[in-house]
């Protein structure tokens, strides 16, 4: 109990302090006052070799493991100053990201510019990592992957920049702040459509009164992100054809309003991730819709940036940092 006391207090305090020397900044670049350079383990291995070797040499009076001994140590000087010059004039920018579904895996972007050539065998992760895999480095930018299962604005922290070029005897590395942060979704939860509330205006789609639904099959559409995998037209995927998803209809009466507190009997959670799914298959169908979230109610509309603002409310909602 007392060590993880000592060690949350001892992160604490470094992070305080890595805040005041390295503050959260969309554009950096990277020299001595910003990276740290320590012997890696093999380093420190072949320096505590070295002492032993010269202790030997030294009491034996053998000039031979004395020259070797001295020769390490100038190539190890020299590979410190390779590791230093390989990240040193480093340009990184950070580029605005998009917003994500919960449990699924959100990229961050960064763009790379090196002045004195290509960063070798450098690596780039968050330093508290939320993913399986890392990132993807190529000669002019760096995708960082994180996942949050909660939804709400997600910060996945200080971005780690470190290497052990050229032979792995020093670790030069770093830890930035880009002020990551993108909106998290709920995962859509499939449901009935059931806590819609007609406007009372009537819309015509193709000559008749029709919503989206699930009685009469109408047509197939690309498959898009957040779509549920049973209503994927798997006879078209097993023809080589693609992802299509297939789409329903039913009679309606009018411009729908989603409604949270129609929804009775479920979680909190579990109601928004229905408003969510709600809002996406409305969205593809091209219904006009409104959502009703008590405080916050959107006007029906429809369009992408009706669609963001509906998610973006939903993804918020009840939330201190909205």
């Amino acid at each position: 109990m007392i060590v993880h006391k000592l060690k949350a207090l001892k992160a604490k305090y470094f992070e305080r302090w890595l805040s005041k020397r390295m503050p959260a900044v969309e554009h950096i670049t990277l020299n001595r006052s910003n990276t740290f350079i320590f012997p890696s383990r093999f380093g420190g291995m072949l320096l505590a070799t070295c002492l032993v070797m010269f202790l030997i040499g030294t009491n034996y009076q053998n000039n031979l493991i004395l020259l070797l001994v001295f020769f390490l140590l100038s190539f190890m000087v020299t590979c410190l100053l390779f590791s230093y010059q390989n990240l040193s004039g480093l340009n990184l920018t950070a580029v605005a990201s998009d917003d994500q579904f919960t449990d699924q895996t959100s990229i961050f972007r960064l763009r790379v510019n090196a002045k004195k050539g290509d960063a070798q065998q450098t690596q780039y992760f968050f330093k508290n990592s939320t993913s399986n895999i890392n990132s993807v480095v190529d000669q002019q930018s760096v995708q960082l992957f994180a996942k949050s299962t909660q939804r709400g604005w997600f910060k996945p922290g200080r971005v780690t920049v470190q290497s052990y070029y050229p032979f792995g005897l020093f670790k030069v590395w770093t830890y930035l702040d880009f002020g990551f942060s993108c909106l998290i979704y709920p995962a859509p939860l499939e449901n009935k459509l059931q806590n819609i509330t007609l406007s009372g205006k009537e819309t015509a789609i193709g000559g008749h009164q029709k919503k989206v639904g699930f009685d009469t099959f109408n047509h197939l559409k690309p498959f898009q992100q957040g779509e549920s995998l049973k209503s994927i037209a798997w006879k078209q995927v097993a023809q080589g054809k693609g992802f299509f998803t297939k789409q329903f209809e039913q009679e309606i009466g009018g411009d729908v309003y989603l409604s949270l507190s129609a929804l009775k009997g479920v979680s909190l959670e579990d109601k928004l991730a229905m408003l969510t799914y709600q809002v996406i298959n409305y969205q593809q169908q091209g219904v006009r819709y409104g959502l009703d979230l008590g405080q916050v109610v959107i006007k029906v509309d429809t369009g992408a940036s009706h669609q963001t603002t509906c998610l973006r409310a939903i993804a918020l909602y009840g939330l201190n940092n909205a």
